[in-house]
């Protein structure tokens, strides 16, 4: 799997390159907004690789690796789910929910200062920890990767994820008798537009922001970060309900109408008051996350 960083090209090998990292980043960090003796700020780079970075005095508290994506979700009722995940309703055209995600807000620590309900219309940035391309929705259904219980070869290598195998499927047994009376697909498998995200399940104190996530390909490109030299993609991909913009390593840039997906850690950014003076440069202690 790859790391957040290295999914916008931010890759660092040891503490002390991410130390370089992020003190470079805060030489020309932008204020988002400041609550509780916290100030948030965020860089950006040309390729649109951000980081976003809360100090309190000269002490990193906070770091989320981010991408300079479009608005393409509308976000009703964000809530904290615990110190780092908020949860969010998101709506459709016509206001009505279609699903609820679970995502690291990059303004997450501004939402207690938030006068009533917040919500509006979201960027939400999918990183593509362990993601894999298919040419199309058919090629995806036949795949390993869109079975809901996938286990085994999924195809995972970063190729169009269809080489044969099918070892998860034939392991799956005899349908139950349900799906055979109700003509319902065996093994049940994924839609090439869907979402499962892990964190709107279970204890709100142990959401995490990954989901298992698969779109279609609107189109992408391969990008280079000025910082670092490094590059990755950046593939606006239509889901279920709403457009993301999802980030992965460069090892290849799928083309409109491929379906991408796989296991992605979702970041979203929405714009709340702000009260944060001029960023300055800072130096920073060791970062604590």
């Amino acid at each position: 799997m790859a790391s957040n960083l290295e999914c916008v090209g931010l890759a660092v090998a040891d503490h002390a390159g991410l130390a370089r990292l992020v003190d470079q980043a805060l030489g020309h960090a932008q204020p988002l907004g400041a609550a509780h003796g916290v100030t948030v700020l965020r860089w950006r780079d040309p390729s649109g690789a951000s980081l976003v970075i809360a100090v309190r005095g000269r002490e990193v508290v906070d770091l989320l690796p981010s991408f300079a994506g479009a608005p393409g979700a509308r976000l009703a009722n964000v809530r904290a789910a615990n110190d780092e995940v908020a949860l969010a309703d998101v709506l459709d055209e016509e206001g009505q929910q279609v699903t609820m995600v679970a995502v690291e807000l990059e303004q997450r620590r501004l939402l207690p200062g938030a006068a009533g309900p917040v919500g509006g219309s979201a960027s939400v940035v999918a990183l593509g920890v362990d993601v894999t391309v298919h040419a199309d929705a058919e090629a995806f259904a036949r795949s390993d990767a869109s079975l809901l219980h996938a286990g085994g070869d999924d195809g995972g290598d970063g190729g169009d994820g269809d080489r044969g195998g099918g070892s998860a499927a034939g392991d799956a047994g005899e349908p139950p008798a349900h799906v055979r009376e109700r003509g319902l697909p065996w093994p049940p498998r994924m839609a090439a537009e869907s979402l499962i995200s892990y964190g709107v399940f279970g204890p709100a104190d142990q959401a995490e922001a990954y989901a298992r996530l698969h779109g279609t390909v609107l189109d992408a490109q391969e990008r280079t970060v000025a910082a670092t030299g490094q590059r990755f993609v950046a593939a606006r991909v239509r889901t279920a309900g709403f457009d993301l913009d999802l980030c992965h390593p460069a090892w290849r840039v799928p083309q409109a109408g491929n379906i991408i997906g796989g296991t992605v850690f979702l970041v979203a950014s929405l714009p709340l008051a702000t009260g944060a003076g001029p960023a300055a440069r800072r130096s920073w202690l060791p970062w604590r996350r």
